[in-house]
């Protein structure tokens, strides 16, 4: 195998120092990965996914919105649970959904009894 000074002379050219080659080694492959990325996530931006509008078409029929004691408003889908299995497909089930009894609540702390006059 030749040399590096005599691959120079073959070449007719002087080759870059071995810092730089090591250099262009490591963020040359960088800047093409952020490239790459930032090339898919426009071309996501410039062609979003027809699913998702076929999703919002569902449900617009099932839109309200509401207007709270503060003064904001909320957008609420209403619909039966038929309907948004429907829709949404399986819904996740809880204990409380299948019986349509309210959730019991976190029992209250009990405050210390009060001294009587008794004790004293």
């Amino acid at each position: 195998m030749l040399g590096r000074a005599a691959c120079a002379k073959v070449i007719g050219v002087r080759l870059p120092r071995k810092g730089i080659l090591i250099r262009l080694a490591i963020y040359v492959p960088i800047l093409v990965f952020l490239s790459w990325r930032a090339g898919q996530k426009w071309m996501a931006e410039q062609n979003p996914e027809p699913a998702q509008d076929g999703l919002e078409m569902k449900l617009e029929p099932h839109k309200r919105t509401i207007t709270l004691p503060d003064g904001t408003q909320q957008t609420v889908y209403e619909m039966t649970q038929s309907e948004a299995e429907e829709i949404l497909g399986p819904l996740p089930t809880s204990p409380s959904m299948s019986t349509g009894e309210p959730t019991p609540a976190a029992p209250e702390k009990a405050d210390a009894p009060a001294k009587s006059d008794e004790n004293r």
